[in-house]
């Protein structure tokens, strides 16, 4: 343990980094600077891009406005590591063109929602798939928006997702005609129908299905589409990042991307595909249920992911809850003040969502590499996963931009 520590190294925040650990640059080439680049080279505004969230360097916007059709491919949990390993993905890999860094944190929730709004999660407020809403004083998965625990869930409520978590849709901005290509078991959802509802719907049920209504899409007519393969991240989550099951569909994924690319031939299309994040094997979990001590200090479940959980603490045992952690733990995670996170920008830039501070907790659990944290409510079954995400180390962090002109 005290090797690793000589190794580490400080942010700005005062956090202490472990080996291999990098806070994402969203001055660089984060996917919220790929996000500027499409919002700036699609829309009407040619205002330039604010220069604390610029375009990405390697697309300008210039570069995007010049094509008939602009096609984004999310693969959920494409980690650029991926490309470089033992799958048999040589399309991908041959037209990969860089890598970029996820958002903090490095999760769906906050990834897929930088896509469908174009702003870093400072400024849209998504913080993880389990957050605390404070206008509901409960805490929710928001994707699917069903409570952990007590709580109503979006179809008990007489406002839209957008509504409730102050959204704001990219669709909604950009001046060209818009598709959207969604997993029918998505397609529907009361957050994915209220942040694409600017889009022309295109919904699959299979691998097959997915390529051909994005296909469909982007021969149809001149404009932007969005398309979403979710089953990566499944399989990982089930089987783990290195699994037979993932190369083989990562295999079957970079098969379809080839036939995808020929019959787009000559329809003057920027093909980009890219990911919310990577995935990392964490088979060491730490229940925090077996330290009551611990959960006793705890006013709300954890939010946030397993890899970085936000823990809202009761108020006059701030202290005992650093104190506990840091001598129990410490071996495992680093415990960090969400404050300090704001403050260094780890969120991404201004200006922040007005409901930001209050979704990321009063402390986050940053678990080293192998490890995850869980508890429980009632009615919840055992954490199954063999891969996660939503930490800093690179294999979640960095995924794949891969950019074809057909």
């Amino acid at each position: 343990m005290s090797g690793t520590q000589i190794l580490s190294t400080h942010t700005p925040s005062g956090v202490t980094l472990q080996p291999g650990w990098r806070v994402p640059d969203y001055s660089g080439d984060n996917v919220a600077n790929l996000m500027m680049s499409l919002a700036l080279g699609l829309s009407d505004d040619r205002r330039p891009a604010s220069p604390d969230c610029p375009h990405l360097d390697h697309l300008p916007p210039e570069a995007v406005r010049g094509h008939r059709h602009v096609l984004l491919m999310v693969i959920d949990g494409l980690g650029d590591a991926m490309l470089n390993g033992r799958a048999p993905c040589p399309t991908l890999r041959g037209c990969r063109a860089l890598s970029l860094s996820s958002v903090f944190p490095s999760t769906t929730a906050a990834g897929i929602t930088c896509f469908l709004t174009g702003q870093p999660p400072a400024r849209h407020g998504l913080t993880g798939w389990h957050m605390y809403l404070e206008s509901l004083d409960t805490v929710m998965a928001v994707l699917p928006g069903h409570p952990r625990g007590d709580g109503p869930a979006y179809t008990d409520l007489d406002i839209t997702p957008r509504e409730l978590l102050g959204l704001d849709p990219l669709f909604e901005h950009l001046a060209v005609p818009v598709n959207c290509v969604s997993p029918a078991a998505i397609a529907d959802s009361p957050f994915n129908r209220s942040m694409t509802r600017a889009a022309r719907s295109h919904v699959y049920e299979d691998l097959e299905g997915f390529f051909q209504g994005t296909r469909r899409a982007v021969l149809g007519s001149p404009g932007f589409t969005y398309a979403y393969w979710p089953d990566l991240d499944r399989l990982g989550h089930l089987h783990g990042a290195d699994s037979a099951e993932l190369r083989a569909h990562l295999g079957a994924l970079d098969a379809g991307f080839a036939q995808l690319l020929e019959r787009l031939s000559g329809s003057d299309t920027l093909v980009l595909l890219t990911a919310d994040h990577g995935m990392i094997d964490a088979p060491l979990r730490l229940d925090l249920d077996a330290h009551p001590d611990i959960t006793a200090c705890l006013r709300h479940p954890l939010c946030g992911e397993p890899r970085v959980a936000f823990a809202y603490v009761r108020p006059g045992l701030h202290e005992r809850f650093r104190e506990l952690v840091n001598a129990r733990f410490g071996y495992c995670l680093t415990l960090a003040d969400s404050r300090e996170l704001l403050n260094a920008g780890w969120f991404g830039p201004g200006p922040a969502h007005p409901a930001l501070s209050g979704r990321v907790g009063d402390y986050a659990l940053l678990m080293h590499d192998g490890w995850m944290v869980f508890d429980r409510v009632p009615e919840e079954g055992p954490r199954r996963m063999v891969a996660v995400h939503g930490g800093l180390s690179a294999t979640e962090r960095l995924v794949p931009l891969v950019a074809v002109r057909v």
